[in-house]
């Protein structure tokens, strides 16, 4: 109760402009933070902080079980587990108020830096992912004969087996196979998004998680498929290009096997999608990064745009550092979660959009950064 007690007197007594000169500080990766005013942010008053509290804390949990003392994933300064003790501690209690005291909670106890690249860009591409959806059964016939593959033991694997030596039949003889789909551009889709639910005859579904990789690395056919002009520019996305791959079946399998990196996985039981930082991932606010660069459970304001046949649309929003990918490489580098169903899918398909980040330190980290 004592603790509980002083963490409310500091929530409320704390000034959102405790500093007043702007720092600039380069990490040991040679990014670049610069330090800005939240009230500079297109979006950020209109933002569903509450939301971003919750996903917040998703991650806030995982660092609870960790060393205090040990760096985080990312080397951002050398930023530990222990440095969100603080901020994890006031979000607990946060949770429970008004969406301005968590907007206040975000302005108070972080300290707002645009991301840059060494040579000081600060814009990187921001693409999207989503929960496959795919028809299958666990039984092979001619309409469910895609495999769908667990990870083979490493004593039984070769992980210089390339896409074509698999879908070859290389690993055949071990019996790995879960589930059988009906669609093998789908399945492929499913590999890069890393997760997805299998639905099964009698209606049920089973979800798939991320279970391994061969050492290929992820090679986006989208380049190629552009260079061999079988896509146009704007076709240059993964919407366009799974509708080439499904209206030309003779040469899908050739062209999908441009990609030699390859996804295995597993059956999980849960109702939600985990990330690699092994926390439940929040639809639109889950944020694949590069996580040798921004370490999993960073607060990140994200400015991009989505696309649609339509029109642009600003993407604005408040959004936590929790899952990351094998494409998703450089300082300013985004995959979006958008979650599960034909409209999550159809914003990931067509995402494709430069845009940049602003990452949220917490305030007692930026003092030891700086010696105070």
């Amino acid at each position: 109760m004592p603790r509980y007690f002083l963490i409310l007197c500091l929530l409320f007594a704390l000034p959102s402009c405790l500093f007043t000169k702007k720092i600039t500080l380069k990490s040991a990766n040679s990014v670049q933070l610069s330090e800005k005013d939240f009230q500079d942010l297109k979006g950020w008053n209109e933002d569903d902080h509450k939301l971003a509290l919750q996903t917040f804390l998703h991650s806030c949990r995982k660092f609870s079980k960790m060393a205090q003392n040990s760096p985080l994933n990312g080397k951002l300064l050398g930023i530990t587990a222990g440095d969100f003790r603080d901020v994890c501690e006031i979000g607990e209690v946060v949770k429970q108020m008004s969406a301005k005291q968590t907007k206040n909670f975000f302005e108070n106890w972080f300290k707002l830096f645009l991301v840059e690249s060494k040579s000081g860009d600060e814009d990187g591409l921001f693409t999207g992912y989503y929960e496959a959806s795919l028809r299958g059964s666990f039984i092979k016939n001619d309409k469910y004969k895609y495999p769908v593959y667990a990870k083979p033991k490493d004593a039984n694997f070769d992980a210089n087996l390339t896409r074509q030596d698999i879908e070859n039949g290389a690993l055949a003889s071990q019996k790995l196979e879960i589930i059988y789909v009906d669609d093998a551009v789908d399945l492929f889709f499913m590999h890069i998004q890393g997760s997805g639910r299998v639905i099964l005859p009698n209606g049920n579904e089973i979800r798939l998680a991320f279970a391994g990789k061969n050492q290929h690395p992820f090679n986006a056919i989208s380049n190629e498929m552009y260079e061999q002009e079988l896509i146009s520019k704007d076709e240059y996305n993964s919407k366009g290009v799974r509708n080439w791959l499904k209206n030309n079946p003779e040469k899908a399998q050739e062209i999908m096997n441009l990609n030699n990196s390859f996804t295995f996985f597993r059956i999980f039981d849960s109702e939600y999608v985990v990330g690699a930082q092994g926390v439940p991932l929040t639809t639109e606010r889950s944020l694949a990064v590069d996580n040798e660069i921004i370490p999993f459970g960073a607060p990140l304001w994200v400015q991009t745009q989505l696309k649609n046949s339509d029109k642009k649309e600003y993407f604005r929003k408040l959004m936590i550092a929790q899952d990351t990918g094998s494409a998703i490489k450089g300082a300013v580098r985004g995959d979006i979660f958008f979650g599960y169903g034909q409209e999550s899918e159809d914003k990931a398909f067509t995402m494709a959009s430069k845009g940049k980040y602003y990452v949220l330190l917490p305030i007692n980290f930026v003092d030891k950064v700086l010696g105070r």
